[in-house]
């Protein structure tokens, strides 16, 4: 056979065996969370996530989308990240079909973008609304002879409610009542729009029937259609008039909808001879920590590089944090306003950046949240742990000798053995009132704010993104894609030219092998974990409060939230 002959056939077999290069197909979407299933599945960025949806919004080939949500499982602002990209791809005039299984209202909101709903026809839909709750331990500390001042001087900052009260403050109900609001007639709107009901029948959907079965849900009109590969099917069908031959897939094969073989990948910009302008994205997730949680010295190192590196022009910061060291956290914004000043930078925020997580995006050229992150709360907290009676209990004893009036301030087995003096307590309230004022001078000077501006919504007040941006504590209210886009236009790249997205911090070799192994991960950092015993010990006692950073970090001032942000 001629050489040309066997180009030839090799195209022809090309043609055959892919036919997406050449039809009009539907791109399965499938952003099911299944690293529990399969230990060796890769876990998508958001980025990656979000490239995708826009290459096929602007793939010619590409007539619409399968929603594949059946056992996603993220946080509410991140799922409207995602329904917002979703509306832009339908903007042009294409189609979804989504399908659910076990839903709660955000991942609902989020299957409301499609124009049809497949509902599993065992799965669940649960429409509970919304509720912040926290859990409070004061008489189980008081039970095991812990004792606990809280230092705290500002009305809002209610990090250690949780140790020093057994109900809310009224101060907590009002912003966390402020917060619900917000996010819940956010959703309530978007819900009423997509379904095309009304303020009673959501109401009664809500408030009467709430939980729903598949059945159930078809004959509310929740859902289109129930069933599962053959029922998402005949709703593609549907939507589209004829029969769909041809898919693609983005994202697990395994719980694949539609079982094809070809793969859909994010775009690749650049080639052999080209070296497209870079935008660095930059994950600063965790406890503003120093060497755990974002890890911020050596974040701080890698901002610092990636503002010297003349390639890469702008960074976009994408922050989930409930704050923790203030010192971690200037490290980091110290390091994004040496990188302001050599290139834009722009912060994106995700379900949490307040606190110390607010500090570290406060100098950035522009800041984006989500209507669904929690953020502001300029404001720092102090508490101290001491031994009200549990050495008694277990029948330890100290006994000290000291040169100094404070040098038994720390002294003691678990905790320390006794309480703040007036005096002590006194100098604390001097301590935190200074890093406070600080705090609050470096927010005016990186918000371009007075400091009786930045006062007036400090006092460690969250907020919700929508009242964050009219308080002038964020630029606009937006997603990580919009985070990218406002990086590309501060930095003047044109529209239509190739771009380069690269993710910070790169994983090192270990890591990568750890995440590949998340059992093995975990025995690792057990057993190379470095521990006090009263952490350990009280891990024990309060199984799942998170307790153990706050006891490690005794007697220290910090910008942070309540425990139950922790998991963010």
């Amino acid at each position: 056979m001629s050489v040309s002959c066997k180009y030839w056939a090799l195209g022809m077999f090309c043609f055959v065996s892919f036919p997406l290069f050449s039809q009009s197909m539907y791109l399965e979407l499938n952003l099911n969370d299944v690293r529990g299933s399969n230990p060796f599945a890769r876990t998508k960025s958001p980025l990656e996530i979000f490239r995708v949806i826009e290459k096929a919004a602007n793939d010619d080939k590409v007539k619409g989308i399968i929603l594949n949500i059946g056992s996603i499982s993220r946080d509410s602002g991140y799922l409207w990240e995602l329904r917002t990209a979703m509306e832009q791809f339908k903007s042009g005039g294409k189609k979804i079909c989504a399908f659910i299984s076990n839903a709660d209202m955000d991942i609902y909101t989020l299957a409301s973008v499609a124009d049809k709903i497949v509902m599993d026809e065992l799965g669940t839909l649960s429409m509970l609304g919304y509720s912040m709750g926290k859990s409070y331990v004061q008489h189980t500390l008081e039970k095991l002879g812990i004792g606990v001042r809280e230092l705290r001087y500002f009305e809002y900052k209610s990090a250690a409610e949780t140790f020093t009260r057994d109900s809310m403050s009224d101060a907590d109900r009002r912003q966390y009542n402020d917060y619900l609001d917000d996010i819940f007639s956010l959703t309530r709107d978007t819900l009423k729009v997509a379904r095309n009901w009304t303020d009673e029948e959501f109401g009664t959907i809500l408030n009467r029937e709430f939980i729903y079965s598949a059945k159930n849900a078809l004959s509310r009109n929740l859902v289109d259609r129930t069933g599962r590969k053959d029922a998402v099917l005949e709703a593609v069908k549907e939507i589209e008039g004829a029969e769909v031959q041809h898919f693609a897939l983005y994202g697990d094969s395994a719980s694949s909808l539609t079982e094809t073989q070809a793969k859909y990948s994010p775009p690749r910009a650049g080639g052999l001879f080209k070296r497209p302008p870079v935008i660095a994205v930059v994950y600063a997730n965790g406890q503003t920590d120093m060497e755990s949680g974002m890890a911020a010295l050596s974040l701080s190192r890698t901002i610092r590089d990636l503002a010297d590196n003349k390639r890469i022009k702008s960074l976009v910061v994408r922050i989930n944090s409930p704050g923790g060291s203030a010192e971690a956290a200037d490290y980091f914004a110290d390091a994004v306003r040496y990188a302001k000043q050599k290139k834009p930078v722009v912060v994106s925020m995700g379900q949490v950046a307040a606190s110390g997580g607010y500090w570290v995006a406060m100098d950035a050229s522009h800041i984006t949240a989500t209507p669904y992150t929690i953020t502001g709360s300029i404001g720092v907290i102090g508490s101290w742990f001491y031994d009200n009676g549990l050495n008694s209990k277990l029948g330890l004893s100290t006994e000290t000798l000291q040169r100094g009036a404070h040098a038994d301030l720390l002294t003691g087995v678990l905790v320390p053995y006794r309480n703040l003096t007036a005096q002590e307590e006194e100098r604390y309230r001097n301590y935190i009132l200074d890093i406070y004022n600080v705090f609050v001078e470096k927010v005016a000077a990186g918000r371009n704010m007075s400091v009786e501006k930045v006062e007036a919504v400090a006092q460690g007040r969250i907020f919700s993104g929508t009242r964050a941006l009219e308080a002038g504590l964020i630029d606009s209210v937006g997603s990580l894609s919009d985070a990218l886009k406002t990086a590309r236009t501060l930095a003047e790249i044109p529209e239509g030219t190739s771009l380069i997205y690269r993710e910070y911090p790169e994983p090192k070799f270990m890591e990568k092998l750890l995440s590949r192994f998340p059992f093995v991960a975990a025995l690792f950092k057990n057993r190379n974990s470095q521990t006090s015993v009263v952490s350990s010990f009280m891990d024990l006692l309060l199984p799942g409060t998170d307790i153990r950073y706050r006891i490690e970090k005794n007697g220290r001032v910090m910008p942070i939230l309540p425990l139950e942000f922790s998991r963010f």
